[in-house]
């Protein structure tokens, strides 16, 4: 058996072609099952997320032509998607493996390091085993592919900086807060990243939070969905005493707060720290604001930096992560070359048996005439003595098919005996009995 994938993703295709080749959640166990034919494909799942769709098959068919089942699959269910080929990427055997533990540890991820493909990866397989569409080979793999992402995890700090603007703004505020339990966030305008940033401080431990905008109705509406209190924008200075964090981030095109304004209210906070945000182009902060003591000012600029230089940290632990991932595949492809001698095997053990039944039943003819033998020695002659023989001269023949499966080598060992043909039927009936 050889595992086959063919998929595309953020890196090959853009979200216009991405979204015509996805499956919906309501039409996955559709596709599934015909996706998992048991002749063509007979272990198969399918990831479909907004930045990948990945089918991952376990075919009887060598590379190119098992490429071809899953892309004829492809284009009859997506019948409106032909002549994209050049979004589409493909991998077979060991290629395969490496490509899924990369995706489960989130080194292929269009944010590098992120938790959620992992969970998605989780779920898509949960589905495909809930079909009944996974057997020995997948199971195995998959298993594997969340040991390897977990001990990423582990061993690396791939996903531990922050490398967006709005939760490098948490990482800031750490800097200045060792706790943020208890904070007074005073958010100035209501957008999208002020809003992800307030967010993220609330999740952090942020007690309150007030919420100031033009459109007072916006920020109420903001407030109540972080339990927080609303104010008329021209009287969110008078919140500046209570504010240990600040985040301004609106559109006025000029300071909305200036040094007198944070100095009187550092007097009035007794000079406890105060952090600002401002993530306002043009800047809201009068930047002389950073000059008053215990205050700090940080701008786009300066989260910017810092989302780089985490940027770059998890690209040095990706390469630890991709050390990881070489040396765990090494170890799951000796173990898949183990298992994959099993048809060999039992079809070698199927031809000793036949080749010593012949031979049993060419003496046992001689014997009859030489006045034969009772029932209890024939049995004895065919369960006792023909088995003994059988495994002594089997044992070494074995160890040498495992050795080989290790290596690749299956097919020598497969010509030299004869074997094609039995082991066909062995899969057969193993794509039969899976099939029922």
């Amino acid at each position: 058996m050889k595992f086959v994938l063919v998929g595309l993703n953020h890196h090959t295709a853009p979200i216009a072609v991405r979204e015509r080749f996805a499956f919906s959640k309501h039409y996955l166990p559709e596709a599934l099952n015909l996706f998992v034919d048991g002749q063509n494909i007979v272990e198969g799942m399918i990831l479909s997320t907004c930045n990948r769709v990945e089918l991952l098959g376990v075919t009887p068919h060598e590379g190119a032509e098992g490429v071809n089942c899953v892309k004829s699959f492809l284009k009859a269910i997506h019948q409106k998607c032909d002549g994209y080929d050049e979004h589409l990427y493909h991998y077979t055997d060991q290629e395969v493996a490496r490509h899924v533990f990369r995706v489960a540890s989130s080194l292929d991820s269009m944010i590098l390091g992120e938790p959620q493909i992992l969970g998605q990866v989780k779920d898509a397989y949960a589905t495909a085993q809930a079909l009944n569409k996974t057997g020995t080979f997948l199971n195995k793999l998959m298993h594997k592919a969340f040991s390897v992402a977990k001990r990423v995890r582990t061993e690396t700090r791939i996903g531990a900086n922050a490398i967006s603007i709005s939760y490098a703004a948490v990482e800031l505020a750490r800097r200045i807060f060792t706790n943020l339990e208890g904070q007074t966030v005073l958010l100035v305008g209501a957008g999208e990243m002020a809003e992800l940033a307030a967010t993220h401080l609330m999740s952090a431990g942020a007690s309150h939070i007030v919420v100031a905008s033009r459109s007072y109705e916006k920020a109420v509406q903001l407030a109540t969905k972080f339990n927080g209190s609303a104010v008329i924008f021209d009287r969110f200075r008078e919140r500046l005493p209570e504010a240990d964090i600040l985040i301004f981030a609106t559109a006025a095109p000029h300071f909305v707060v200036r040094v007198a304004d944070v100095a009187s209210a550092m007097e009035r906070r007794r000079h406890r720290p105060m952090f600002i945000i401002d993530i306002s182009v043009p800047r809201n902060v009068d930047p002389a604001i950073n000059d008053l003591e215990q205050v700090f000012v940080y701008d786009v600029d300066d989260l910017q930096s810092v989302v780089e230089s985490n940027l770059r940290e998890r690209k040095l632990e990706a390469e630890r992560a991709h050390r990881i991932i070489e040396e765990e595949l090494a170890a799951f492809l000796a173990e898949w070359r183990a298992m994959s001698a099993a048809p060999f095997i039992a079809a070698l053990n199927a031809h000793l048996a036949e080749l010593a039944q012949a031979e049993y039943e060419r003496h046992r003819k001689r014997i009859e005439r030489l006045g034969g033998m009772s029932p209890e020695v024939e049995r004895y002659v065919r369960e006792v003595i023909i088995t003994s023989i059988l495994r002594k001269f089997a044992h070494p023949l074995i160890e040498n098919i495992r050795e080989s499966a290790a290596q690749g080598e299956q097919s020598r060992l497969c010509e030299t005996f004869g074997l094609e043909v039995r082991i066909g039927d062995f899969q057969s009936r193993a794509r039969l009995a899976r099939s029922a």
